[in-house]
């Protein structure tokens, strides 16, 4: 994933999560998971959680080659 690709898909999810893609991208770098499910409803806390805690699924998305990618792993995993 190249650049500009990661910041499109920072710039989507910090939308969906109600905070700016500036924050966002310091909560990742952090690794703050807490900082990252602030906004999140008790279900979608869940989900970040089993995907955070599934080390294949991690890997999987690392690898992703841009944002189209990552959703469509998300979805079928």
């Amino acid at each position: 994933m190249n650049a500009k690709e990661l910041d499109k898909l920072i710039n989507s999810a910090s939308e969906k999560l109600g905070t700016s893609p500036d924050k966002l991208k310091k909560t990742l770098e952090n690794g703050d998971v807490k900082g990252l499910s602030a906004g999140l409803s008790k279900s979608d806390k869940e989900k970040l959680r089993e995907v955070l805690a599934n080390k294949e699924l991690m890997e999987r998305l690392r690898r992703a080659s841009g944002p189209e990618d990552i959703m469509r792993i998300l979805w079928n995993k």
